[in-house]
């Protein structure tokens, strides 16, 4: 297998990883119901609101009755496995030594998390945003 193929399957595999531990752990809460009895226990599963949700909501001014909490935290996490994904795939791909590769996941990080989020914000402005009277 030559390297673009081995990065790609990489790639594949980070994303995943990120996006199933982001969505299913980090936006989920789960919580059992009280009944004692065995049988009509059920998991009931909420969602909760991101760190970045918050910081979505108010830096686009987006309505918070109009927001549905399932989406917003599916495109979070969409989010944050892909900027992870191409960082961690950009840079075990470039062969130069540790502490250059370590700055340049820095930048390359902090520019994808403000170009992928303000994006995905606008988006949202469009899609949630308040209507300005």
């Amino acid at each position: 297998m030559n390297t673009i193929t081995l990065n790609i399957i990489f790639f594949i595999v980070v994303y995943l990883l990120v996006f199933i531990f982001c969505y299913f752990f980090a936006g989920k809460l789960r919580s059992k119901s009280k009944d004692k009895d065995k049988k009509k226990r059920k998991n009931k599963t909420t969602f909760k609101m991101m760190n970045e949700g918050t910081f979505l909501i108010k830096r686009y001014n987006l309505d918070d009755t109009k927001i549905n909490l399932k989406k917003l935290n599916f495109g979070i996490a969409n989010c944050n496995a892909l900027i992870i994904a191409f960082t961690s795939t950009f840079i075990s791909a470039i062969d130069i030594k540790i502490y250059y590769k370590f700055a340049i996941a820095f930048v390359l990080l902090f520019a994808l998390i403000y170009a992928i989020f303000e994006i995905y914000g606008r988006y949202l402005n469009k899609k949630w945003g308040k209507k300005h009277e």
